[in-house]
């Protein structure tokens, strides 16, 4: 009992020297006020950074030229300028590039957007076979303000969502249009259609009525090409003929020449005969006179059978002179005659002659116009043939003609119902123009950018006000030796939890009164902060009282990397790897969740283990504390025992 009291005197008077000192109670509250300076003051800053890009200076530069589409034109760079003039999301500056570019250089502009000359012309390629997109160039100043180049980028990209969906709005509307050309079109394309199954199905029956005609007269052809082959033949004969008989008539020419000469000759010779004869036969005559005049001189002679004989021979003479004579005559007479018969014969062929030219000529023609004739008959033979197979081809295609077209005719009609289905109506165009809509349905949505802030801010400030209280607030040394570890600890820690108190307390008030912050429970809130306050306060007592200013160190290393590796600002994952493995030992990463549950989720289940886990932190550093300076107690003990 009198230990006890003895150490109720000692917390007693440490508390007393405490009070005793306006400095350090100057100090303390100057601690106390920390945390809300430090997080009040940076979410106040960025409570809404969002809610202000009207004051951030933007060039524009517009090089468009107008260009001409079906009849219209287009002018979309000034159509774009109109929209930023009459939108206040920044500072719009109407500039040239020159202008633009020496601002961005003087930093007196953000980012600049620069509008090509060729942007107008660029959207009236959409119906092209290769169309070329639109392009805005965005320089930006990202050395002045990197995260303003990133909003920068973020407000021109919801720029030209609206842009495109404009052109897509006007192109769509165009389509329409078109689709109720289209649609006329093949309506009148179906009845087409359907006449054109009609003719077919008639150019069908045609061609086969054709094919029957055509192959019926096959043997017809057959037995032409077989004339006319026979019919070359025969015409090369002819002409083979007719040279011949050429050759002999001239063969024939010279002989009629002779014979005429030979006709005058022997003409000639029988005149002579005839004259020759006249005097043999007068000779003969009067022989037989002599022999007569003999006989009648010498009657005796009569009875001589030489002069019997004699007599005899001459009127065998006479009697034959007399025969020659007449043959003679007779002779001379068929030779005039066959003199008068050949000059007939002569002129007949002499009147021949041009006829069997001609004949020659003729005949040569004859054969060669045979075997032309054979020639185009026998191609028109072949033909003939090809011209079956080619009309049963036909045919056949025919036949593929009216099926495709019965085809055609019902999917025009399909078609043509299926169009009749689509009213266009300026709700399709702007669904078209912009199919899919955004419906934010956040779990847990935050008002600003700073209630999203808040949990990593106010963990952040209760830690640094923690870590500066032992700047100002001795954690190794008392008015009077400690009685123990224990009542050391709970004597410098109450006074780092009276700090809390005051730090919860003000956090709490000028968060939730002043800056705006709206947490789902005000008391909750109020009471974790001050928890936080207490195990970071143990946290830093443990490290402290340990190192002193080596502790301190030590502390401020714990605190770089928990704002780098408790995920207050971006996510955990897109940290290094190393920062993601000491993530989950990092007491701020259970702080952050805890208010995070408080002020937005309301994840209490997550809260709960937060607590569990910070408890433990607190804990263990409580003990590790506890332990230690117990020993420092027992060690001062022994060293004045042995100076005594």
């Amino acid at each position: 009992m009198k230990v006890m009291k003895k150490g109720l005197r000692w917390f007693a008077g440490e508390w007393a020297s405490l009070v005793r000192s306006p400095k350090m109670l100057v100090s303390l509250i100057g601690i106390i006020c920390i945390p809300v300076l430090y997080s009040g003051i940076y979410l106040w800053a960025f409570w809404d950074p969002y809610g202000h890009l009207e004051r951030l200076s933007v060039a524009v530069v517009n090089e468009d030229q107008p260009a001409e589409f079906e009849g219209e034109t287009y002018a979309i760079g000034g159509d774009l300028v109109k929209e930023f003039q009459a939108d206040r999301s920044f500072d719009w500056h109407f500039v040239s590039r020159e202008e633009a570019d020496r601002g961005l250089v003087a930093n007196e502009y953000y980012f600049a957007i620069v509008v090509p000359a060729d942007f107008s012309k660029r959207a009236t390629t959409l119906m092209d076979q290769q169309p070329t997109p639109l392009e805005i160039t965005i320089k930006s100043n990202e050395g002045l303000n990197y995260i303003v180049a990133k909003i920068g980028q973020s407000g021109i990209e919801k720029i030209r969502q609206q842009l495109a969906e404009k052109l897509t709005l006007n192109y769509t509307e165009a389509i329409f249009k078109s689709l109720d050309e289209l649609k006329d079109g093949m309506q009148k394309a179906s009845t087409g259609a359907g006449d054109l199954h009609a003719g077919l199905q008639t150019l069908s029956s045609g061609t086969a009525k054709l094919a029957a005609t055509v192959k019926n007269n096959q043997a017809s052809i057959t037995q032409l090409d077989k004339g006319a082959a026979g019919l070359k033949t025969a015409a090369a004969k002819l002409a083979e003929g007719a040279s011949k008989l050429n050759a002999a008539y001239a063969q024939i020419g010279t002989g009629t020449k002779q014979v005429d000469t030979a006709l005058a000759q022997l003409q000639s010779g029988g005149k002579q005969l005839a004259a020759g004869l006249d005097p043999l036969a007068k000779g003969a005559a009067g022989v037989d006179q002599l022999i007569g005049g003999y006989a009648a001189q010498h009657p005796e002679a009569a009875a001589d059978a030489t002069y019997q004989q004699l007599k005899a021979a001459g009127a065998q003479v006479s009697a034959g002179l007399a025969q020659v004579q007449a043959s003679v005559k007779t002779f001379n007479a068929g030779v005039a005659e066959l003199v008068t018969k050949h000059g007939q014969l002569l002129g007949g062929v002499n009147a021949f002659a041009p006829n069997l030219k001609q004949l020659t000529t003729g005949a040569a023609q004859l054969s060669t116009g045979a075997a032309s004739l054979y020639t185009g008959v026998h191609k028109v033979s072949t033909a003939w043939t090809a011209l079956i197979q080619g009309i049963d081809e036909l045919a056949a295609g025919e036949k593929k003609l009216v099926d495709g077209s019965g085809e055609l005719s019902a999917a025009l009609k399909d078609g043509t119902s299926e169009l009749d289905s689509i009213h266009s109506s300026q709700g399709l165009f702007e669904m078209m123009a912009n199919p899919v809509r955004v419906r934010e349905d956040n779990i847990n949505a935050l008002p600003n950018y700073g209630t999203g802030m808040a949990p990593f801010f106010v963990s952040i400030s209760l830690y640094v006000g923690a870590l500066l209280l032992t700047t100002v607030f001795a954690l190794r040394h008392n008015f009077a030796p400690p009685p123990s570890g224990v009542l050391w600890w709970l004597s410098k820690y109450s006074v780092m939890a009276a700090v809390s108190i005051g730090q919860a307390l003000l956090v709490s008030l000028v968060l939730t009164g002043v800056v705006g912050l709206n947490p789902l429970d005000t008391v909750d809130f109020g009471l974790y902060t001050l928890f936080v306050s207490l195990v970071f306060m143990a946290i830093i007592q443990l490290l402290v009282t340990l190192g002193d200013n080596v502790g301190r160190f030590f502390a401020i290393i714990l605190l770089v990397l928990q704002l780098a590796a408790t995920s207050g600002t971006f996510p955990v994952e897109l940290g290094p790897d190393g920062l993601q493995t000491i993530h989950k030992f990092l007491p701020i990463t259970y702080t952050v969740e805890g208010f995070r549950s408080i002020l937005s989720t309301g994840d209490y289940e997550l809260l709960r283990q937060d607590v569990w886990l910070l408890l433990v932190y607190w804990a263990i550093a409580a003990a590790i504390t506890v332990v230690m300076l117990s020993a420092f107690v027992r060690r001062k003990r022994r060293m004045k025992a042995r100076e005594a």
